[in-house]
């Protein structure tokens, strides 16, 4: 190991001893409980802020699920989505000088010294331009070195653990651990997050109650992106949020809507919605921010997924289970019965349990008890983030709220739009083998080939082997709600969804 890896890595040893120390302490019968547990969460949040990027992006990610997080740690983890240490100004003007090859007073009629949002990677200003009211966000300087210096520092002690135990996992780590780089980076290039940004307003621009802000390209470089200005409280604001929307239900169907909606009729979606990235404007229509995490879907998948999702919403189980072996969530040698009543029993929790940590421990014995092995693909690994994201956002508004149980007007809405607007206004984007057929087609086994075994895939199937099945990542996989088809022991439930159309006004 070089000198340089070797300080970083004392480094981090030496940021996070504080908090392991204050961890081991919050256990200790000395004094109040729920001051040393704050502490503990507090230490951790400081050392995840000065360790930089990959630490600040861990702790955003678990932060998301306040619902089953201990109170303290979810308060200070969820400072992490836009409370994170910024970049002073007296380093800030130089690097945009040095970007913009002009001066800031030249350019800019006001450009703010106080940022309005730092997050791990970029860090946001406003700015007043020609008349505009504009943000600037930028790339924070030595980013690239600092991800460099981790990865490079975690593929090394991933090595070296593989050769010491050699276990064949580790090369699979190793595999996921280059695709994580590979996010982070692309999430470090401005000019991909720029054409994101204008493929999500154009993708969107049938949904008049969403915004995405609009890019001002002449101010746009790889390191620099700059945006219109919108106004507007976080959604996690849920004071101010319910003065201006008096129903919150409803803008909890709205994001279960827009997020369907880029996954099964664009194939096309933002893949990091935490709180931060989202703002409640004063008219009610709802801001989508930060585009620097998206991702794709193949036609077939999307199709595949619609069709297992019409299943589920009508209880059709059997079609369930093969959609589930087609997109291998399930191993392929589980034995159907198994595998039916399974997923029936894990869709039974789901929409009668509304406790979000008694409802993960269920569908962890559930599926324990089953011994069915379910995977998690890698072209859906982000999907299946995403679910439990929006299910953290929404655990602001009502504890204990779901996807599979309280989400189904949105995944109805989205499902209209794949079969009467999709095909309609974008004949050119419709999935491969699609038809504006009525929804519940089945899907019949064997009739479309399997998605090839991947190392990530592989190291699932090695983590549920060793840990026993991840309750967490089954709770987001696990079938939505069903609708008035079957009913009985070893079919899917049956839950309630609005009209469609009701999601379009508030």
């Amino acid at each position: 190991m070089s000198t340089h890896l070797f300080r970083r890595f004392v480094t981090i040893f030496r940021v996070l001893l504080p908090f392991f120390l204050a961890w081991l302490v919050s256990f200790l019968p000395l004094g109040s409980r729920a001051a040393r547990q704050a502490r503990a969460a507090r230490r951790l949040r400081e050392a995840l802020e000065q360790l930089g990027i990959v630490f600040i992006k861990v702790g955003q990610v678990v932060g998301v699920r306040t619902d089953t997080l201990p109170p303290p740690y979810a308060a200070e983890l969820a400072r992490l989505q836009d409370a994170v240490r910024p970049v002073p100004i007296h380093l800030v003007k130089p690097f945009l000088e040095r970007e913009y090859g002009r001066v800031l007073s030249e350019l800019f009629e006001r450009f703010d010294p106080e940022p309005l949002a730092t997050a791990s990677i970029g860090q946001v200003h406003r700015a007043r331009w020609r008349g505009r009211d504009i943000v600037v966000k930028f790339l924070k300087p030595d980013t690239l070195q600092l991800l460099e210096t981790d990865f490079e520092l975690i593929r090394r002690m991933a090595g070296a653990l593989r050769r010491v135990s050699g276990t064949p996992i580790w090369e699979d780590i190793l595999t996921v651990v280059g695709r994580f780089e590979a996010g982070f980076r692309e999430e470090a290039d401005f000019a991909a997050e720029r054409r994101h940004a204008i493929r999500l307003r154009e993708i969107l621009a049938p949904f008049p109650d969403v915004v995405v802000p609009e890019t001002i390209d002449e101010l746009c470089t790889p390191r620099v992106l700059a945006l219109e200005f919108v106004d507007g409280c976080r959604i996690a604001d849920v004071e101010a949020v319910r003065r201006i929307v008096r129903q919150p239900r409803r803008l909890l169907d709205r994001l279960v809507h827009l997020y369907a909606y880029m996954i099964l009729c664009e194939g096309y979606y933002h893949a990091d919605p935490h709180p931060g990235n989202f703002l409640v404007l004063p008219d009610g229509r709802l801001a989508l921010l930060d585009f620097g995490m998206v991702q794709t879907l193949r036609a077939e998948t999307r199709q595949a997924l619609a069709d297992l999702v019409r299943a589920a919403m009508r209880g059709r189980t059997d079609e369930v289970v093969e959609g589930f072996y087609w997109l291998g969530l399930l191993s392929p040698d589980t034995p159907r019965d198994q595998a039916r009543a399974a997923i029936a029993e894990i869709g039974q929790i789901n929409v009668l349990q509304s406790n979000t940590k008694n409802r993960i421990a269920a569908v962890g014995e559930a599926v324990e008890r089953s011994r069915v092995r379910f995977l998690l693909p890698e072209d859906l690994a982000y999907a299946f983030r995403l679910i439990q994201m929006l299910e953290g956002v929404a655990s602001y508004y009502q504890p204990g709220w779901n996807v599979i149980a309280d989400g189904g007007a949105g995944i109805q809405a989205a499902l209209e739009d794949l079969v009467s607007g999709v095909a309609a206004r974008h004949p050119e984007r419709r999935p491969a083998g699609a038809s504006a057929q009525a929804p519940g087609r089945s899907v019949v086994n064997g009739a479309r080939p399997r998605p090839a075994e991947s190392p990530v895939r592989r190291l699932f199937q090695s983590v549920q082997a060793w840990l026993s099945p991840v309750a967490e990542r089954l709770d987001s996989v696990a079938t939505p709600e069903a609708g008035p088809a079957e009913s009985g022991p070893g079919s899917l439930p049956v839950s309630n969804g609005t009209a469609a159309h009701a999601l379009r006004s508030e």
